[in-house]
């Protein structure tokens, strides 16, 4: 029963008037307004047993001493808004009478300040006891000379008539949105009153989801219609050898469609988990999704469709029991493929860089022809994440290029290579687990390597040294030679002068 519809305030009446004054009111309001409304209002009031409900649904517990206090609250609805749900002083079922009335009467409204409506609404009425109630009315019966209520069912009975009510005005005001928008404001609503499943929801608000539930099935239904034609799609297209950019359309719509659901069932699932149960029509939509997702990877290795499709799975059924375990269990497993993936990817990389550099040394490339290949192949081994490999392929990958510098220097004597690509791999793959014989060698290779050059260095600084000495002795004998050159010249001349 809405206030402004009960029959206190269509006679103006207080609960502590007697049967007296009830009448006496009736008999002047029917002069100023529907005379038989009035007259119902007064039969209502004068009844003890029909009174219960008018009552009920009026504002139990504001004392009518305080004058003016019925009149104050009242007035606060002929223009509601958000400050409303400020009041204090009043009852649990005063203030969910209220809060109804003027919820109904709200100008307007967004989702957000419709969602603070339900949890006011909401709190209020969990909050009424009907033992508490009973004893709010049988004072101001006291007062007013009507028997006390000494059967509690009545109350109880008036009591769910009137939450009955409530959930009708919110039922209305929910339906008067979007589906989207209603979705929203009944996840919220249900989000904030279970706080990630620390309390329980409110029965008003699970009311609410059920009433909800039942209004939106075609809708849901139409939705699994074209996930369902969209899965049979991406298979016939998968199997027909389509190209990945058409596909990838036919991917982003399934997405869409499904994060579509899940809007529209969120509440549900919400409400759904809440009670420890899981959301039948959502699971059976993950999980046949989910299906698509692992037969384009096993299949087909569409390893890039089938993260999309399970990231997505795993970011809008969070709500739903079983499949978010699942899922993530699917991401774990798709994430580890993907690395091997990428890690065959960068090993395949490695090796194509080895070729290629095995190649050119051995059509006898000059130099500065090897020194960016061996550079490119250095840069791409440091950017190798051994951390995350299996031991096999770390040792896969060291012995590749391992393999490379010895052969630079074995068969080319091409040494500052070889000695550069084993530092590299040092550097890398140095105490790495499992990785201990692979280590020795390149240990040994690198001592090996610089040995030999220290010996060439040595042997440079030698020759050099040698070809010095021998240039001085050179000198000396050219020296000696001029010097006694000279004197055999003189002599011959001193020879010839003398015979003439």
């Amino acid at each position: 029963m809405d206030l402004l519809k009960n029959p206190f305030y269509v006679l103006g009446a207080t609960t502590r008037d007697n049967r007296h004054s009830i009448m006496e009111l009736a008999e002047e309001q029917s002069l100023l307004s529907d005379a038989d409304a009035c007259m119902e209002a007064r039969s209502i009031l004068i009844h003890p047993r029909r009174r219960i409900s008018a009552e009920v649904a009026w504002l139990p517990g504001i004392d009518p001493s305080r004058t003016g206090r019925t009149d104050e609250v009242l007035k606060r609805l002929d223009a509601p808004n958000q400050t409303l749900l400020n009041i204090t002083g009043l009852t649990p079922i005063a203030r969910a009478n209220l809060f109804v009335s003027g919820l109904s009467r709200l100008p307007n409204f967004s989702s957000f300040n419709i969602v603070e409506w339900i949890l006011a609404i909401a709190q209020a009425s969990e909050a009424i006891d009907s033992e508490t109630v009973c004893a709010t009315l049988n004072e101001d019966r006291r007062a007013s000379g009507f028997p006390e209520i000494t059967d509690l069912s009545a109350i109880d009975d008036e009591i769910r008539k009137q939450k009955s009510h409530y959930r009708q005005v919110l039922t209305v005001v929910l339906e008067s949105l979007p589906v989207p928008e209603r979705a929203s404001v009944l996840t919220m609503a249900i989000g904030t009153s279970i706080g990630n499943g620390r309390y329980q929801c409110p029965i008003l608000i699970e009311d609410l989801i059920l009433s909800y539930e039942r209004g939106i099935q075609d809708s849901l239904e139409q939705k699994q219609r074209i996930i369902e034609a969209q899965d049979d799609k991406l298979r016939v297209m998968v199997d027909a050898r389509n190209t990945d950019t058409a596909m990838q359309t036919i991917v982003d719509q399934l997405i869409e469609a499904v994060k579509e659901w899940d809007t529209i069932a969120q509440p549900i699932q919400l409400s759904k988990r809440s009670r420890g149960e899981r959301h039948n029509a959502s699971f059976e939509i993950a999980w046949r999704v989910r299906e698509l997702a692992i037969h384009l990877f096993n299949e087909y290795g569409k390893l890039d469709f089938s993260q999309q499709i399970t990231n997505m799975l795993k970011e809008v059924f969070a709500e739903v029991i079983e499949v978010d375990e699942r899922i993530t269990e699917d991401l774990k497993a798709l994430e580890k493929q993907a690395h091997i993936t990428k890690s065959f990817e960068k090993f395949e990389k490695i090796n194509t860089q080895v070729e290629k550099l095995k190649e050119a040394s051995d059509t006898y490339k000059p130099d500065y022809t090897l020194t960016p290949m061996v550079n490119q192949l250095i840069q791409t081994v440091k950017t190798w994440n051994t951390s995350t490999q299996p031991v096999e392929v770390n040792n896969a990958v060291a012995i590749t290029v391992r393999n490379i510098a010895l052969h630079l220097w074995n068969e080319h004597q091409k040494l500052d290579f070889a000695i550069q690509l084993t530092n590299a791999l040092i550097g890398v793959f140095k105490g790495m687990n499992g990785m201990h014989e692979v280590n020795n060698r390149l240990s040994q290779d690198i001592t090996t390597l610089t040995n030999i050059r220290e010996q060439r260095r040595l042997q440079n600084q030698h020759r050099s040294e040698d070809r010095g000495l021998s240039g001085c002795l050179i000198d000396r004998v050219i020296g000696y030679a001029i010097f006694f050159g000279v004197c055999g010249i003189i002599a011959l001349i001193g020879s010839l002068m003398e015979g003439c």
